[in-house]
């Protein structure tokens, strides 16, 4: 393997860590490995056009980063969006749209006579919002494409919370 590849390896790794699909150590290494692995065998006719194509990139820290962010896009595309991960990232602020989102769906739980207070409105709110991205996106890509069509900033979270309320 190229140095270009076994960088990617770490930088794949360690934006895996970063995400909301952290899953420790050891298995982000795994899922970044088995993700260049998938993303060679199915972009590349056979190895030598994949060297050819790395013998190519030039050896400086930029290149790899492309390559590593490529694949790293190869890799979100292919995670499914599940209740779960929904949550977490919502519970840990892990994406300030959906944060935002949860919070105009409680605020709407709680102007209605559903009402149960600060703390019970948030958890619903949390799980609408979970359940609803994880039944309608296949990813978090997807989630932030059909967020952008709804407009900018608050009114497009405003819109999405509609959807979801």
């Amino acid at each position: 393997m190229s140095e270009s590849t076994l960088n990617s390896y770490d930088i794949i790794a360690y934006k895996i860590y970063e995400s909301p699909e952290n899953m420790g150590t050891e298995a982000n290494f795994l899922a970044a490995t088995e993700t260049i692995s998938q993303y060679i065998s199915e972009t590349f006719k056979d190895l030598d056009v994949f060297k050819d194509h790395l013998s190519r990139l030039e050896k400086r820290v930029k290149s790899i980063n492309q390559f590593a962010d490529t694949v790293y896009n190869y890799y979100q595309d292919k995670q499914p969006l599940s209740f779960d991960i929904v949550k977490n990232m919502v519970s840990a602020a892990k994406d300030i749209n959906l944060k935002m989102i949860t919070d105009i769906v409680a605020y709407k739980i709680y102007q209605s006579p559903e009402d149960k207070g600060p703390d019970l409105n948030f958890i619903s709110a949390e799980t609408f919002v979970a359940q609803y991205l994880s039944e309608n996106f296949k990813n978090i890509r997807e989630f932030r494409r059909c967020l952008s069509v709804l407009g900018k900033g608050h009114y497009a979270q405003e819109a999405f919370a509609d959807l979801v309320y």
